[in-house]
């Protein structure tokens, strides 16, 4: 049977609809109500609430409301596309914590801290994180919302990097390695965090969004800065960054309550990739923010700074603790910036580095040639360990024979006159001098393998730099690491 021109002009137009799914696939919402107690926060930290996706969509809109209780209740909020739950799952698709009480993924944008790109069809998973569930309970209406609306536009690429150092030769570059974006709960975007961070002395920075590394579709133009890929790991155990991360979606993974063993796979996984594992605040004031995990073998660093003196107190005893039990983790300071409520270089590091490049900076802290510092421009101190004609700087290891007397040269920027120089010896100060306009000399005699750095301080008595240790090696010496 023949069909007329009109029949197959109406069959064209047909096949030309079915085609179209932005004509066809209806917006769907979809409300739940959702309560959840104390109990259930013990037993379930993550609630994974399952949000169906259907073929052809373009736009996933979740949004989520809850009645806070006056700060008893807090619940934080990220995404998964189809695929496995399991720690360290590719389906992770991004976290916004409390940030942002409705999020939207779509083909070609998406909301600070989710990735763009096409939307799988299936069953998707809100995940609602229990950080905070106060005696009453709480109730949360989780809303999705999904459409079908063309999208012409192409998915994102990443910022571009540099392939080469932006600048040669070695120095002491000054670096902020815990900042904070729009894309977790920073104020400011990431050029205008870069930005700051430039003016106030710093040559490179590691951007260290909560749980996302989404920070990379930005590009970014600060003349002069290297900007570091990282992510903070927020475990409800503790938090700690990776510095030295990158690529489409990369991330390390977080759902780990304190004292699970799994902790040495984030460190591993986040090793395997090149990059740098490390402890932030880990003795603060907050719930979930101390570091309650195993410090485990492949652990690179720790944050030693702190705003309260208690809390860089206890950093500061930890560490010294790790360094006695002959665990060479490294000591950072950072400002963990957020918004101006304090200077974004307060605190930093100096870090000696071949040239300021990924590699070279990374490869700096990894070596333990770091500097502590209370802001981002002062020039760091100069420390030298001196046995015979054998010398030993930040960093280093030293060998010495037992019985012998090592010489400690110490020198100071000529502002920080009046101020004052401790010699810490395996954690204990053990001398100390006023800063004048000649160099700081120490002598110590030495029996067994041991540790020397050098505190700084100001003339009112505020720290000013703390440097990481010059390791004495005592062959065959009772005690010795060797």
């Amino acid at each position: 049977m023949r069909l007329s021109l009109l029949g197959l002009a109406l069959l064209a137009g047909l096949a030309d609809i079915l085609a179209a799914p932005s004509s066809l696939v209806p917006e769907a919402r979809r409300e739940q109500r959702l309560r959840y107690t104390a109990q259930d926060r013990e037993v379930g930290r993550y609630q994974y609430v399952p949000v169906t996706v259907p073929a052809g969509t373009t736009r996933l809109t979740i949004a989520y409301a809850y009645d806070k209780a006056g700060g008893a209740n807090v619940v934080d909020l990220g995404l998964f596309e189809p695929g496995s739950l399991d720690l360290g799952t590719p389906a992770f698709r991004g976290w916004s914590g409390g940030a942002a009480a409705e999020i939207v993924v779509g083909t070609s944008a998406a909301s600070p801290g989710y990735w763009p790109g096409p939307l799988p069809a299936g069953e998707w998973h809100v995940l609602l994180g229990l950080y905070k569930v106060g005696p009453a309970g709480v109730d949360v209406t989780l809303t999705s919302e999904t459409s079908a609306l063309a999208d012409p536009a192409p998915v994102p690429t990443l910022a571009p990097r540099p392939t080469g150092p932006l600048r040669s030769g070695p120095a002491w570059f000054s670096g902020g390695v815990h900042l904070h974006t729009r894309h977790s709960d920073g104020e400011f975007s990431t050029e205008e965090v870069c930005r700051r961070a430039r003016e106030a002395g710093h040559d490179f920075v590691v951007i260290t969004d909560h749980n996302n590394t989404t920070h990379q579709l930005d590009p970014v133009d600060v003349p002069g800065l290297l900007r570091l890929v990282g992510e903070e790991i927020t475990t409800p155990g503790g938090h700690a960054s990776v510095f030295g991360i990158g690529g489409w979606r990369d991330q390390v993974d977080f759902r780990l309550i304190a004292g699970d063993e799994r902790i040495r796979d984030l460190v591993r996984a986040a090793n395997e990739r090149g990059a740098l594992f490390v402890i932030n605040h880990p003795r603060a004031d907050c719930l979930g923010c101390s570091w309650e995990h195993n410090i485990s073998a492949g652990v690179a660093a720790m944050e030693i700074s702190a705003f309260a003196p208690a809390e860089r107190a206890a950093a500061m005893a930890l560490w010294d603790s790790l360094l006695q039990r002959q665990r060479r983790i490294v000591g950072i300071g950072s400002s963990d910036w957020h918004r101006p409520d304090h200077p974004i270089g307060a605190a930093s590091v100096r870090v000696w580095a071949a040239e300021l490049s990924e590699k070279a900076v990374l490869d700096g802290i990894r070596a333990g040639r770091v500097v502590v510092m209370a802001d981002g421009a002062t020039p760091p101190p100069e420390l030298v360990v001196r046995s015979g004609s054998a010398e030993g700087r930040i960093g280093d290891s030293l060998r010495v024979s037992r019985g012998a007397t090592v010489t400690i040269g110490v020198t100071v920027p000529r502002a920080l006159a009046g101020g004052r120089v401790d010699l810490i010896q395996d954690g204990a100060t053990v001398d100390s001098a006023r800063i004048g306009s000649a160099p700081i000399r120490f002598e110590r005699t030495v029996v067994k393998d041991a540790y020397l750095r050098v505190h700084v301080q100001a003339v009112d008595g505020s720290p000013v730099a703390v440097t990481n240790p010059v390791y004495l090696e005592v062959p065959g010496a009772r005690g010795s690491r060797r």
